[in-house]
């Protein structure tokens, strides 16, 4: 990729709204037991890329969040001194300088999410780890100024919320979805009517025990989310789908006819007058599947012609012609590393086509998958993970091959990987403070908060075969690891 520096990791895509992409590129630098960072900026779609000026920037490490809002670059993380707190600037001349953010935010908290409302107001929550109560704490905040200054909105009705999992804005309402504050009772959606001033409890319909994995929204403003559930009994994931006609006041469960091969929902998509769905069978032995409705979820098909089941589907996007491309990809055992496959559908997801991947032979888990204008872009790591990341970009029908760069330090040592019965975590040279180990779409399985011990086992013998991620936190940082259940 031309112009983008090796050794920076691209983190995440946004494109402006006159269709140059910025990229945001993060390293760990061992010198200083720190994350660095760089950004970039491309006016040709991706093909290639011109450092930007990061002047204002010299105190920030890790970025976690890249937006953009009107004509404002929001880039938010981690102080490059982590006992400092989180940081958020912004541009207003296309990243040439950068201006510290933070008037009216707690720097305790991690700004977790952006999201704009019709008016331009920006939203962002921010949620911390409580030592003393061993659960997340959590503060929203809005800017009307597009980020220059935030104030804290009122949680009034949010007490029993514990960690925020997804924020989202439908018509005139914000939209919380997360975990009780006793993770016991269960999942928690709140929702609210005036700019988050007051909260409502919004789980009239939705069952307690399922978590809200994601929520969409139809052209008609109808929203949908799923929900899904680990099963002890059947060692497998249960599934449902909710619908609301009322801007999340109340859900009805939509009816799953066809769906009942259906496990684990990873991903949830609208494309035109279809819902998509996208997941593991019930029995991961299975494989992955596809599902799609054109009813509003009242019925589905199974649509996986010309899919390989064998592949799991990432990421949904549609281009501007209707379009929908799918990444797929699973974990080869022959050579310890993911392979990788790209769909293609032109009837909203009836049907499936594999797209060449001509140029994509160094490419093995793809990370993120973006369209802008005539281009995809897709970000991953090489096959060879000690290679590092890679960016590539087509114009649909002709691959050109990106850019590598260092991994930065891991935290753990995890073995075996693949494992069939136990999991052996060694922080020797990184203490941890909380570990986790969660499904793809982060629903908790198993967690140890600690700041003693050097190594962990996790017993997986009882868990379905297929990908999970240990999440791995300290004072400074949150790593995610994918492990592999035989």
């Amino acid at each position: 990729m031309t112009g983008f520096d090796p050794t920076y990791m691209p983190a995440d895509f946004v494109t402006a709204s006159n269709g140059d992409v910025y990229v945001n590129g993060v390293k760990y630098d061992n010198g200083i037991s720190s994350m660095i960072n760089k950004l970039y900026k491309s006016t040709n779609q991706g093909a290639s890329w011109a450092e930007i000026s990061t002047t204002g920037l010299t105190t920030l490490g890790n970025v976690q969040s890249l937006t953009i809002s009107g004509n404002k670059i929001i880039l938010a993380g981690m102080d490059v001194v982590p006992a400092n707190g989180s940081k958020i600037f912004t541009s207003s001349d296309n990243g040439a300088s950068w201006a510290l953010s933070m008037t009216g935010f707690d720097p305790t908290y991690m700004p977790v999410d952006f999201v704009t409302a019709s008016n331009g107001d920006i939203y962002v929550t921010g949620d911390k780890y409580d030592n003393g109560t061993s659960s997340f704490l959590n503060k929203l905040y809005k800017s009307t100024n597009q980020g220059t200054s935030w104030t804290e909105v009122s949680t009034t009705g949010l007490t029993s919320l514990g960690n925020v999992q997804t924020l989202a804005i439908s018509g005139n309402k914000i939209i919380l979805g997360g975990v009780d504050v006793v993770p016991a009772n269960g999942c928690k959606i709140f929702a609210s009517s005036d700019n988050g001033n007051s909260w409502t409890q919004s789980m009239t319909g939705f069952d307690p025990t399922y978590m809200p994995v994601d929520f969409v929204t139809a052209s008609n403003g109808d929203i949908y989310v799923t929900g899904d559930k680990y099963d002890n009994g059947t060692s497998s994931f249960l599934n449902k789908l909710y619908k609301s006609t009322n801007q999340g006041t109340s859900w009805t469960e939509v009816s799953t006819t066809g769906l009942t091969s259906l496990g684990n929902v990873q991903t949830l998509a609208i494309s035109g007058n279809k819902i998509i769905l996208g997941g593991v069978d019930v029995v991961p032995a299975n494989g992955c599947k596809i599902f799609a409705s054109s009813d509003n979820g009242n019925s589905w098909t199974q649509s996986m012609t010309g899919f390989d089941p064998t592949y799991m589907p990432v990421d949904f996007v549609t281009a501007s012609n209707g379009d929908i491309y799918v990444t797929g990809d699973k974990y080869d055992n022959g050579t310890s590393s993911f392979l990788n496959k790209l769909y293609k559908s032109t009837d909203q997801g009836a049907s499936w086509t594999e797209v060449s991947t001509t140029g994509l032979t160094t490419l093995g888990n793809v990370q993120t998958l973006t369209i802008s204008g005539s281009k995809m872009i897709l970000g991953g790591m090489d096959v060879v993970s000690a290679n590092g990341s890679k960016i590539f970009t087509s114009d649909f029908s002709v691959s050109t091959a990106g850019i590598h760069e260092t991994e930065p330090e891991k935290m753990v040592t995890i073995f075996p990987n693949p494992s069939t019965d136990i999991v052996n975590l060694d922080f020797t040279n990184n203490q941890p403070k909380s570990i986790k180990l969660t499904t793809l779409t982060g629903e908790l399985i198993k967690q140890i908060s600690t700041t003693s011990l050097s190594s962990v086992q996790f017993e997986v013998n009882d868990l379905s075969s297929g990908l999970y991620l240990i999440v791995v936190e300290n004072n400074s940082e949150t790593q995610k690891f994918k492990l592999l259940k035989n």
